[in-house]
C-alpha cells in the first residue's frame, strides 16, 4: 500500500475512533437526557431547535472547510507553502464574519423560527444555541487547515472535549433547570447552553494546538508567487458556495420537512404536546440512523484532501484507487449496520428508551443508512474531482423527493408520522444512484453489479436474518433486554462475516487497508477465505 494510502487510512482511522467515542458520549448524554428529563415533549423542543441550527451550521460551515482543505493539500502537495498559510489567515477571518451573521440570525430571530416550524416554545432554546453557531465557525477554519495536511488530530481532539463538555454541563444544566422551573422548553434550553460552552471549549483548544503547530509548518512558495488575497478569498468562495448549497438544499429540505411534517400532524387534530412528542420518537430513530454516517463521515474527511493531492500532481489512477478504497469501506462498514438497526429496531429503542413504540421508523430509517453513507462519500468524491455543483443538483432533486412523499404520506391519518422515514429512504436511495451515475461518468470506474449490489444484498439478508432468528430464539428463555441485543448483535455479526466470505465479498485490496493487513491477507489466504 503506498503512503497516500496509508495517510488516507491513517486520517479515516484516527476521525472514526473520534466519531465513535463521540457517539458513545453522545449517547451518555441524549438518552438520560431523553428518557429521565426531557421526555419525548422535550426532546421534541430540543430537535426541532436542532433543525433550525443545523440550517445555519451547515450554511456558515459546510462548505468552507471543504475548500480550505482542498486548496491546502493542493498547495502543499506542491510545496507552496506560504500559499497554504495565507489561504488559512483569509480563512479565518472570512469565517469570523459568517459565523457572527449567523448567531445574530439566529439569536434575533428566534420566536419567528420557532413559529414556522410549528413549536412556539422552542424559541428559547435557538436563542442559547445561537452563539455556537460563531464557535463553531471558527473552528471549521483551524480543523479545515489541518485536514488539508491530513492531520485529523485536532480535529478528532476538538470533538472529544465538545462532547465531553455537553455531556458534563449539558445534562447538570439541563436538570437543575428542570428540577426548579418543571418546564421542558426552560430544560431544553438548559441542555443546549451546555453544548454552546462545548463549541467555545473546542475552539480554545484549537486555537492553542495552533499556536503551538503552527511554527513546525514549513515555510516557502517552491512553485510560483503568492497570490493576492482577493484571489484567495473569490477561489475559497467558489469552492465553497456549491458545497454549502449542496449541503444546504438538504438541511433546508429538512426545515421545510419538519415545518411540513408538524404542520400536517396538527392538520390531523394533534394538539402541540402531541405533535412534539410524535416529533420526539423520530428523532430517537433519527439519532441511531445518524450512528453510521457519523462514523463514515471520517471517510468523506480524509479523501477529500487525498485526492485533491493526487490530482494536484496528475496521478490520476492514485485518486481513482483511493475513492474505490473509499467506497468499498463505507459498503463494508455499513451494511451490517443497516441491516441490524432495521432488524432490531425495537428491541434497540426498548433497551435505550425503555420504549419500543413507533418502531417502524426505525425500521426504515436502518435501510436508509446504506444510501446516506454511500452519498457522503460520493459527494466528498465528486467535489475533490473538482465537480462541486454535481451534488448540489443531485441533492436537490433528493430533497424534492423527500418533500413530496412526505406531502403525499404524512397527511394520510392511517400513516401520520410513519410518512417521513420512508421520504428520507426514497430520498436518499436518489442521491446515491444519481451519484454513481456521474462518478462512472466522470471517472470511468467501474462498478461490477455482483460486487456493488448483489454480495452487499445478500450479506445483509443473511445478517438481518441471522439477528431475528438470534432474538426470536432467546428472548422467551432470557428476560435481561441488554442480552438479548447483545447476544442478536453478534449473531447478526457473526452472520454478517460468513456470508461475507461465503460470496467472496471482500478482497485482498480491502484487507490491505486494515492495520497488519498483510498478514492477516495472508492469513485469510491461506484458508482460501479471499
Amino acid at each position: 500500500m503506498t503512503s497516500k494510502n496509508k495517510n488516507f487510512v491513517i486520517g479515516a482511522f484516527i476521525i472514526a475512533v473520534s466519531h465513535i467515542l463521540v457517539k458513545v458520549i453522545g449517547a451518555l448524554y441524549k438518552i438520560p437526557l431523553d428518557t429521565y428529563i426531557l421526555q419525548t415533549e422535550g426532546m421534541g423542543i430540543y430537535n426541532s431547535s436542532y433543525t433550525i441550527y443545523n440550517w445555519l451550521f451547515v450554511i456558515s460551515t459546510a462548505g468552507l472547510p471543504v475548500a480550505i482543505s482542498k486548496m491546502v493539500a493542493e498547495s502543499t502537495a506542491k510545496g507552496n507553502y506560504d500559499e497554504a498559510r495565507k489561504i488559512f489567515r483569509i480563512s479565518k477571518g472570512l469565517l469570523l464574519c459568517v459565523g457572527i451573521v449567523a448567531a445574530a440570525a439566529m439569536f434575533f430571530f428566534a420566536h419567528q423560527f420557532s413559529s414556522l416550524i410549528s413549536a412556539p416554545s422552542a424559541y428559547l432554546t435557538m436563542m442559547c444555541m445561537a452563539p455556537s453557531l460563531l464557535f463553531v465557525s471558527l473552528s471549521s477554519s483551524y480543523r479545515g487547515f489541518y485536514q488539508g495536511q491530513q492531520n485529523m488530530l485536532p480535529t478528532a481532539l476538538s470533538e472529544v472535549i465538545e462532547a465531553f463538555s455537553k455531556l458534563a454541563l449539558g445534562l447538570s444544566l439541563a436538570y437543575f433547570a428542570m428540577q426548579t422551573y418543571s418546564e421542558y422548553y426552560i430544560a431544553s434550553a438548559g441542555a443546549i447552553t451546555g453544548v454552546t460552552i462545548g463549541t467555545a471549549l473546542s475552539l480554545v483548544y484549537l486555537f492553542f494546538y495552533n499556536m503551538v503547530n503552527i511554527r513546525k509548518f514549513p515555510r516557502g512558495n517552491l512553485d510560483k508567487a503568492l497570490p493576492r488575497g482577493k484571489t484567495v478569498l473569490v477561489r475559497l468562495v467558489k469552492i465553497a458556495i456549491p458545497v454549502t448549497i449542496g449541503v444546504s438544499v438538504f438541511t433546508l429540505t429538512s426545515v421545510i420537512d419538519t415545518a411540513m411534517v408538524m404542520n400536517q400532524l396538527k392538520g390531523l387534530g394533534y394538539i402541540e404536546e402531541q405533535r412534539l412528542s410524535m416529533f420526539g420518537y423520530l428523532n430517537r430513530a433519527i439519532a441511531l440512523f445518524n450512528l453510521p454516517p457519523t462514523i463514515i463521515a471520517a471517510i468523506a474527511i480524509s479523501i477529500v484532501p487525498t485526492i485533491a493531492a493526487a490530482l494536484a500532481l496528475k496521478n490520476n489512477n492514485t485518486a481513482i484507487r483511493n475513492a474505490k478504497s473509499a467506497l468499498r469501506i463505507t459498503i463494508l462498514f455499513a451494511v451490517p449496520c443497516a441491516a441490524g438497526l432495521s432488524a432490531l429496531a425495537k428491541p434497540i429503542l426498548s433497551l435505550l428508551y425503555h420504549d419500543g413504540n413507533y418502531s417502524f421508523l426505525l425500521n426504515i430509517m436502518g435501510i436508509a443508512v446504506v444510501f446516506v453513507t454511500l452519498v457522503q462519500v460520493c459527494n466528498a468524491i465528486l467535489q475533490a474531482w473538482g465537480h462541486v455543483w454535481l451534488p448540489v443538483k443531485n441533492m436537490l432533486i433528493g430533497g424534492v423527493v423527500k418533500v413530496v412523499v412526505n406531502l403525499v404520506l404524512v397527511s394520510r391519518p392511517e400513516i401520520n408520522i410513519n410518512g417521513a422515514p420512508i421520504g428520507t429512504l426514497l430520498c436518499y436511495f436518489t442521491v446515491m444512484a444519481l451519484n454513481i451515475y456521474d462518478l462512472k461518468r466522470i471517472t470511468g470506474m467501474k462498478f461490477e453489479l455482483m460486487s456493488f449490489v448483489v454480495k452487499p444484498v445478500i450479506t445483509a439478508i443473511a445478517t438481518a436474518a441471522g439477528a431475528i432468528w438470534c432474538h426470536r430464539l432467546i428472548s422467551p428463555y432470557v428476560s435481561s433486554t441488554v442480552i438479548q441485543v447483545a447476544v442478536s448483535i453478534v449473531a447478526g455479526g457473526l452472520f454478517y462475516f460468513i456470508s461475507l466470505f461465503v460470496v467472496r465479498g471482500i478482497d485482498r485490496d480491502d484487507v490491505l487497508l486494515l492495520p497488519k493487513g498483510d498478514k492477516i491477507a495472508n492469513i485469510l489466504k491461506k484458508f482460501r477465505l479471499i
